[in-house]
């Protein structure tokens, strides 16, 4: 069996998200505003975060459950999580145009936000493609045992 990703492939996909989050979280400490401002982006990021990966399973899910009698998510659950989505990622962007900072500081969280938004979703990805790839190989491995 094929394998979805290649290990290059997956450690770029956890060294992007380490990445993101780090460059997110050095941005947060270095800026010269009060402690509740930068706690605001803090949260709100680790927010974004979250809701990144929900969004990205909960859409992940519907699809493959697409034709099933039993769904694992809710229309209420998909709505809460593109609403959740939707809430952080407003949430990160009115706090940047707000930000009493220069054009370039507020560029550089603008893009760092939108680096951990995409890596998230990459990296949740990538985790479910490598795990749903090692339980179909050990299926594999158990058919030709038996066999």
């Amino acid at each position: 069996m094929k394998k979805r990703n290649t290990g290059a492939f997956t450690f770029l996909a956890w060294a992007s998200f380490a990445f993101a989050l780090l460059a997110m979280f050095i941005g947060i400490y270095t800026l010269e505003e009060s402690l509740s401002v930068k706690g605001y982006y803090a949260v709100t990021a680790l927010y974004l975060t979250m809701a990144s990966f929900v969004l990205q399973k909960t859409i992940r899910d519907n699809q493959d459950d697409e034709g099933e009698r039993t769904k694992r998510n809710t229309k209420a659950f998909t709505f809460l999580a593109w609403a959740a989505f939707a809430t952080a990622l407003a949430a990160m962007f009115i706090g940047i145009v707000n930000l009493n900072q220069p054009l370039s500081v507020q560029g550089y969280y603008a893009v760092t936000a939108l680096f951990l938004t995409m890596s998230s979703f990459v990296l949740q990805k990538t985790v479910r493609d490598n795990k749903e790839d090692q339980d179909l190989e050990g299926k594999t491995d158990a058919i030709e045992f038996r066999e």
